[in-house]
């Protein structure tokens, strides 16, 4: 007897409703046990780090924090301004972005590039850094340091830093965008038509003091974890790195939204798509992606049709 087209999507759904009332007690025993677990070897595993590194608010929340940015920014930075001046391995080269951009990059506005982000990281970020430690300590809020958040409570401290700071950046972007502000304050970055990695800290100091605030004030109103902070601050950075590649990886987060802010220059000021939906500044690039898909497509068809055409 043939089966009906609804019976097998019927089944699924009643063995998933079915599993919670049977097995729910064993499954959330076991996830409980597997937390338990994970979380007293993680535990173990901090207060061996802190043996080794001390204990020192100063060294773990300056240092720490300038470790989280600087480590993961030029690591990968350098790697891709590698991959721009050698342009090897070859193959890599057909997921740029803007193909026959930074073909070789240029050396010398490299060159200038590292010198500027350099200055806004030791003369502006490095400072502020230690203002807000002694602001900490002034009020009696430094970050907890010797026993590890929940998971809950890390994801919670995760998502109000990262509303926070898209919030922030977006608004900011945005009115750094006005023409009255533009040349001062934001042009210097759109120097990068065809963005490279390190070029994510490059600005002016106005604008990279008005992104440290936002970026900082989440971390100000939560004030999570010391370990939370190093992993929200390295998030930060290797996020903005990603986004100013000028390669769209297929196993990475899309960095096409940010680069067609640098092409266009007046379209996505956020980082990711929901308020640019909202305020309908990515209108053009949906555009651009639905264009840039379509020509993909009949590339794709016509070598496929030359390619059995050739056999």
């Amino acid at each position: 007897m043939k089966q009906s087209s609804w019976q097998k999507p019927l089944l699924f759904v009643t063995t998933l409703l079915l599993l919670p009332i049977f097995y729910g007690h064993t499954l959330m025993t076991s996830l409980q046990q597997f937390r338990t677990v994970v979380g007293v070897a993680a535990e173990s595993k901090w207060i061996t780090f802190l043996q080794l590194v001390g204990t020192d608010d100063w060294n773990l929340y300056v240092w720490g924090i300038v470790l989280s940015i600087q480590i993961p920014f030029w690591s990968v930075g350098i790697f891709f301004a590698f991959l721009d001046y050698y342009n090897w391995p070859k193959w890599i080269m057909r997921y740029k972005i803007q193909p026959g951009t930074n073909e070789p990059v240029d050396l010398n506005k490299l060159t200038e590039t590292i010198r500027v982000v350099l200055v806004n990281q030791w003369v502006i970020a490095f400072p502020l850094l230690i203002a807000t430690y002694y602001f900490q300590k002034m009020i009696n809020r430094m970050p907890e340091i010797q026993e590890l958040p929940t998971f809950e409570r890390t994801l919670i401290d995760f998502l109000v830093l990262f509303i926070c700071e898209e919030v922030g950046v977006y608004y900011v972007h945005r009115l750094i965008h006005h023409p009255k502000l533009y040349i001062r304050v934001h042009k210097k970055h759109h120097e990068w038509r065809a963005p490279v990695a390190i070029a994510s800290m490059y600005c002016t100091g106005t604008e990279y003091f008005l992104l440290l605030s936002a970026a900082a004030v989440g971390p100000l109103l939560m004030n999570p974890h010391i370990l939370t902070l190093w992993v929200w601050y390295a998030f930060v950075h290797l996020r903005s790195v990603n986004e100013h590649t000028g390669y769209e990886f297929p196993w990475l987060p899309t960095a096409e939204h940010h680069n067609y802010h640098h092409i266009i220059n007046n379209a996505c000021y956020s980082h990711s798509f929901f308020l640019d939906w909202l305020h309908g500044t990515d209108k053009g690039f949906r555009s651009y992606m639905s264009r840039k898909k379509a020509l993909n497509n009949f590339t794709e068809r016509l070598e496929t049709s030359n390619a059995n055409y050739s056999k």
